[in-house]
């Protein structure tokens, strides 16, 4: 192409008339392109498809005043393209006019007749590439995902090109001793935003195959890197586009941004204007647009001084700026949320998924929204607290607008409506700058029609957890906040009536960041305040500390040059404060486990969420706990929601069933206020979320004072016949909903407040009401937890009768954990007892084990006395078990279990060990099955040793028995259909533990014929190994059972209507 170029160059200097130049220009062009271009046709110097060129000789444009130029563009592009927009039944304004002489050229477009010309450009191979890239596009390209992906995606030669040159200054900067500021950056965000989980060998071979740029520094830096590069990149692009648009929409007096910085040819000059412009917000500023670029983490490479890191950023970014420079974006009509589309094509998949990012498919937007029932858009306030790319919000932007096109507002009335009812928040800084240029995209048209307006985008870098809104139990004239990672760990300390009236605390804000920048003491920057009147002679006083606490740390970072970023970032968090209250708050906040939380902002958050006792009762549930989500939900409504509005959620469905979401069922936000569900749609049973299996739910709540009405409407979806379970993601709400199948049911608590919700067909709660209490007779127990299980669960591959050993292999695939290649061991078989291992060891009726697998169980029990005795016992009668623990010490100290919940036990004591694991009958089931079923475990023969009870692993749950009867009873009542019917209502089906929390059965009585008929047969039926005898048998127990649990209920009824009188 530089050939080209150069040969383009040489011949034009040349050219005596405007024959010769357009002769040189279409062989240039032809031979960059490959196209064989419509020269002189319709008495147009050249045209191919929606691209019109017309030259003029040498030296002919002077200025744009010059009366050659003035006639290309007026007398020879303008009728060429209206006659050709006529013809070809094309808008005019997708032509690209441009107009050529020997050393200059000018692009232009039509628009409602007017052609409107854009920079005289010096030809250059900038803009000679532009021409170039006009002709290969054919015509002014649309904002859609789709051309932002071709041109600046992950693949294509512009975005690796601008990776790659980030990538290359971040990891100079990181591994050298000069950058301390971009250091910082990297660090607070790799700790806020960019905590990525444990990544598997085959995820990290994924994520290498799907970037197509390289990071040369650590490799536990790497991916993280990669990331904050793929934002860094997507960050600078969403801005330029959104000053492109302003430009496009006569915001400014210029009509061609990009297009002016990308012939810069001077770095420093680019790069400053880069800086001023976009990531300072000047751009923005000059127009009226107020903070709409405020984060600066994102602006690191500004900060990249070399001279070779420098023309690598800046050659990348003419890059970027010329290809933007033919985008049309004067009309954004198709232009719904492509960034979120665009981003999610940048970041790899298995990047995405790890750190919980999952957006919203626009049908289900919808969808979610309409469950709102809004009946006055115009006057309703809408807050998104975890916006994202803006989805929600820019759906509830177009249903504002038709509302103010029914009422006839103008522009300016329907601008000012919108900045006052439609707000959005979020954590991270990518998604507040793309959310905040959606929302630009979707008030651009009104922006151009009311010149001058100033305007400020209503989303706000805030936390919808951890917020500094006034909490309502507590009174103080102080308020502190933390803001931050332990790199910077900023505590802002500010007088209560500063901290929440916006326009003061934006006056003291803007004074205070001007003195830092000049490293300003505080004393005289107070004197500052008190000339502009931000202090009056009492709060001087009043506020000096407070405000001299928070200054000093910021004048601390500054001096380390870590400033430029820290008043702006308050300044949002506290705008959040002054939000006022919303009649709905809608969206779909994060679904992002407690543990996968940063620690500090885990540490941060937790006296907040116990304020509301949300977390639950039960410290351990399986592994099980809260998501991020269900407090989002409590502090939105109890920060934001205005009594009696509603909120509507696409959350996580477990938050209704799962024991780890007890607190959040009971719906306490304060002291007076309930969160009320009014109606719950369940989409667990489909895929709308492309490749994930999330359990999806859409719910609705109302704030209100009393308590809520049960049942709760809550219908059902499953998948229509002939269609999946996936659902497109890009398909309309009409057209997902014809793919599925809505039943109606209702919820309600199986017990008290914060019990799971039983689901189930309208009234038939009612009828099995009397299941629904904690059983009388019989406990539910968990299977032991060893947590290595490779070297507890063992095959017994050999045996020595004469020393009293057996040989065992260590299995290195039972788990995640390495513990070497396989091993064979002899040790003692005093404490083996074979394995009940999981849902797959039994069926319905029927115990049938086929691995042959054993348990090492060193411990009888938990506490002090259980683990003494062991301790005692492996030293002094089993030093070849000892030996076999000593080989795996390591390992076997760092268990979780171990290290957490088993403090002075033995390094090789497991957990969930007592009297019950050595019981010789067990009524089990499986936690994680989809099915819910029961079998009786008995015994089997340990070599050496003799008959032993199973012990069953910790994802089996049972019931201990001494004697067979109660325990064949107890199974065939555990198979019968209502049993099974009550336990899968409230229990999610990977969750199922101790299903007698909530579940009362009849005891057994001896002197109960059925009782005693329904045990023989379920016995009968274990020893059955036919399938269909045993079914036959099985449908029996399931009509006494069900008999049985019939009369259980009629007597139970009884029970209540004679306590009722």
């Amino acid at each position: 192409m530089q050939n080209v170029f150069q040969t383009l160059i040489t011949r034009l200097a040349k050219c005596k008339n405007e024959e010769e130049v357009r002769i040189a220009w279409v062989s240039a062009l032809e031979k960059a392109t490959g196209i064989e271009f419509d020269a002189e046709q319709s008495k147009r110097d050249l045209s191919y498809n929606n691209v019109i060129i017309e030259f003029k000789g040498p030296g002919k444009f002077k200025n744009k005043t010059s009366v050659s130029f003035i006639e290309a563009m007026n007398h020879r592009l303008l009728p060429y393209i209206l006659k050709a927009a006529h013809l070809e039944k094309i808008h005019e304004s997708d032509y690209i006019g441009i107009a050529i002489d020997n050393a200059h050229l000018c692009f232009a477009q039509v628009i409602d007749g007017e052609i409107i010309s854009q920079h005289l450009l010096p030809i250059s191979p900038i803009t000679f590439n532009m021409v170039i890239e006009a002709c290969n596009s054919s015509k002014r390209r649309a904002v859609t995902a789709d051309t932002l992906i071709v041109d600046f995606g992950h693949s294509s030669l512009r975005g690796v090109q601008m990776m790659q040159a980030l990538s290359d200054a971040l990891s100079e900067a990181i591994n050298s001793e000069e950058h301390h500021k971009i250091q910082m950056l990297f660090e607070e965000w790799r700790t806020l935003y960019g905590q990525v989980a444990d990544l598997s060998k085959e995820q990290l071979y994924d994520i290498d195959n799907t970037l197509k740029f390289t990071f040369d520094g650590k490799e536990e830096d790497r991916i993280p890197a990669c990331l904050f590069v793929i934002h860094t990149y997507n960050s600078l692009l969403i801005k330029l586009l959104a000053a492109e648009i302003v430009a496009a929409h006569g915001l400014t007096s210029g009509t061609a941004f990009a297009q002016e910085l990308a012939v810069l040819t001077d770095d420093e000059t680019l790069v400053r204007r880069i800086k001023e412009d976009i990531e300072h917000g000047r751009f923005f500023d000059a127009v009226g647009i107020k903070g709409f670029v405020e984060e600066a983490i994102f602006s690191w490479y500004l900060d990249v001084y070399t001279g070779k890191g420098m023309k690598k950023v800046a050659d990348a970014i003419r890059n970027i700026l010329a290809q933007l420079s033919l985008y049309r974006t004067d009309r954004l009509e198709n232009s719904r949320d492509v960034l979120r589309d665009f981003y999610q094509n940048l970041v790899p998949e298995t990047l995405r998924k790890s750190l919980g990012e999952f957006y919203t498919p626009d049908w289900l937007v919808e969808y979610t929204v309409d469950c709102a029932d809004v009946k006055d858009w115009l006057s309703v306030r809408v807050l998104d607290p975890t916006c994202g790319s803006g989805s929600f919000l820019w759906e509830v932007i177009q249903r504002k607008r038709r509302a103010a096109e029914e009422k006839e507002l103008g522009p300016a009335e329907t601008l000012e409506m919108l900045a006052k009812t439609v707000w959005g928040f979020d954590l991270n800084p990518l998604a507040v700058q793309s959310s905040r240029t959606n929302f630009l995209i979707s008030v651009a048209d009104l922006l151009r029609a009311v010149p001058g307006t100033s305007f400020e985008v209503p989303v706000l870098l805030a936390d919808a957890v951890y917020s500094p809104a006034r909490n309502p139990s507590i009174d103080e004239n102080i308020v502190e906040y933390s803001i931050g990672s332990q790199i910077a760990n900023l505590k802002i300390v500010l007088p209560a009536e500063l901290a929440f009236n916006r326009i003061l605390l934006d006056g003291v804000f803007q004074v205070m960041g001007e003195q830092v920048e000049d490293n300003i003491e505080f004393d005289d920057c107070k004197r500052i305040l008190q000339q502009r009147n931000l202090l009056t002679a009492t709060t001087q006083i009043e506020w000096d500390s407070p405000l001299r606490i928070t200054y000093d740390q910021v004048l601390n970072l500054h001096r380390k040059n870590w400033n430029g970023i820290w008043f702006r970032i308050v300044r949002n968090f506290f705008w959040s404060a002054t939000a006022g209250e919303f009649d709905v708050v809608i969206g779909n906040p994060p679904w992002v486990r407690w543990s996968k939380l940063p620690s500090a902002y885990r540490e941060r958050v937790k006296p907040m969420c116990e304020g509301y006792e949300i977390f639950s009762s039960t410290p351990y549930n399986g592994g099980n706990e809260l998501d991020i989500s269900g407090m989002i939900t409590y502090t939105a409504a109890d920060k934001w929601l205005k009594p009696g509005g509603k909120l509507v959620f696409v959350i996580t469905q477990t938050h209704f069933q799962s024991p780890s979401s007890e607190g959040f069922r009971k719906f306490n936000i304060n002291s007076t206020q309930r969160l009320v569900p009014l109606r719950i749609d369940d989409l667990k049973a489909l895929k709308p979320f492309p490749n994930a299996a999330n359990k999806t739910a859409v719910a609705v709540f109302k704030k209100q004072t009393g308590a809520p009405k049960y049942p709760v409407p809550y219908r059902v979806w499953n998948a229509a016949k002939g269609f999946t379970k996936a659902i497109p993601p890009h398909i309309t709400k009409s057209e997902a909903l014809a793919r599925v199948d809505i039943v109606s049911k209702e919820a309600t608590p199986v017990g008290g407040d914060g019990s799971p919700w039983a689901i189930l067909s309208k009234g038939r709660f009612e009828v099995i009401r009397a299941l629904s209490s904690p059983c009388k007779w019989v406990q539910g127990r968990k299977g032991i937890t060893a947590d290595l299980n490779g070297l507890y669960f063992l095959s017994i591959t050999g045996q020595n009768a004469a020393n009293g050993l057996v040989e065992i292999t260590t299995r290195p695939d039972a788990g995640k954990r390495d513990i070497g290649k396989p091993k064979t061991f002899w040790i003692e078989p005093q404490n083996l007892y074979p394995l009940l291992k999981g849902a797959s060891d039994f069926q319905a009726c029927y115990f049938n084990p086929t691995h042959g697998l054993f348990a090492i169980v060193p411990n009888l029990g938990i506490r002090k006395e259980n683990y003494l005795a062991a301790a005692a016992e492996v030293d002094a009668n089993q030093p070849n078990l000892r030996k076999y623990f000593q080989a795996y010490k390591s390992s076997l100290e760092a268990r979780s279990t171990y290290s957490k919940r088993m403090p002075n036990a033995p390094y090789y004591a497991i957990y969930n060990v007592g009297d019950y694991t050595f019981s010789p009958f067990k009524v089990v089931w499986a936690e994680q099955s989809g099915n819910f079923c029961s079998a009786v475990a008995g015994s089997a023969n340990v070599p050496l040793i003799g008959s032993r009870p199973f012990v069953p692993d910790h994802k089996i749950f049972f019931v201990d028995f001494k004697e067979e009867l109660p325990a064949y009873y107890l199974c065939g009542l555990l198979n019968s259909t209502i049993v099974k019917e009550f336990v899968e209502s409230h229990n999610i089906s990977i969750q199922v533990g101790d299903i007698f929390k909530h579940m009362n059965l009849a005891g057994f009585e001896k002197s109960n014929l059925q009782h005693v008929q329904l045990a023989k047969l379920c016995k009968e039926a274990h020893m059955e190994n036919s399938f269909v005898e045993r079914n036959t048998l099985i449908d029996k127990i399931r009509i006494i059972g069900d008999n049985i649990l019939m009369q259980h209920i009629s007597a139970y009824e009884l029970l209540r209507k004679t306590d009722k009188k």
